[in-house]
């Protein structure tokens, strides 16, 4: 990613949510990019030099001095003018504040903008978007299902001011819920309707077999019938033959 920044002139933009954070660790180095813009030991000494011969006529020209150092400077002051970083977080718990105060960069060296809650009219407006696209809910449904999420998500946020009234017990709804309530709705009507769709075909297969009983069945009593007939003109020839004997 340096090498486009730096080297390309590339301008970049490099997204890192919760969901990114697998250890701790990783805040560490996006701390050193937002303070010094490079991670410390990236690039071992050949790699530098490579750099370095690479953007020095760019730094020269630039009225920088024909310095190793400068010149690296140079290209790490290329590669955070280029590299937008955004950071995607949750407020909720102690996480946030706990790793805001380990790694300062967060708050020094960022512009933070809090998120509030959606109004009613941007939930029917998103639950729309998403749900419009869905070809398994018919459109004469669709505005139903949309109105009902958003009913859901609404009473859920009134029943949770009551819940820390009551028991004193804090639990948040963001529009992030609200997402994962539309995508995990989306799902979980995926999996149904394959699972519909199965018994359909499971019913299909029955009724097929039913079917060749039948036309079998079918079959077995023509044949009985004829042999029915054929058992009954022996009787007679064996009863015909007895009573000459």
């Amino acid at each position: 990613m340096n090498q486009k920044l730096g080297i390309e002139n590339k301008k970049t933009v490099f997204l890192f949510t919760d969901a990114h954070v697998a250890q701790e660790g990783f805040l560490e180095l996006i701390n050193n990019m937002l303070t010094s813009g490079m991670v410390p030991a990236l690039f071992p000494d050949d790699e530098k030099e490579a750099i370095v011969g690479q953007v020095t006529t760019e730094a020269v020209a630039a009225g920088v001095q024909q310095t190793r150092e400068l010149i690296w400077q140079y290209f790490i002051s290329k590669c955070s003018n280029n590299l937008h970083i955004i950071l995607a977080m949750s407020p909720v718990g102690n996480t946030l504040r706990t790793r805001c105060r380990n790694f300062p960069g967060l708050v020094n060296c960022t512009s933070i903008d809090w998120f509030s809650a959606w109004p009613e009219q941007a939930l029917y407006a998103v639950g729309s978007v998403f749900l419009s696209k869905n070809q398994l809910i018919p459109k004469d449904h669709a505005e139903n299902v949309v109105t009902h999420m958003v009913f859901v998500h609404q009473s859920v946020k009134q029943y949770s001011i009551d819940f820390k009234q009551k028991l004193r017990r804090a639990n948040f709804v963001t529009p992030k819920h609200f997402l994962d309530y539309i995508s995990t709705y989306q799902k979980f009507l995926q999996q149904k309707d394959e699972h519909i769709v199965s018994l359909c075909e499971r019913l299909m297969g029955g009724l097929t077999k039913l079917e060749e009983a039948s036309g079998q069945l079918d079959v077995l009593n023509e044949q009985l019938a004829v042999q029915k007939v054929k058992v009954t003109e022996k009787t007679e020839a064996c009863n015909t033959l007895l009573e000459k004997i």
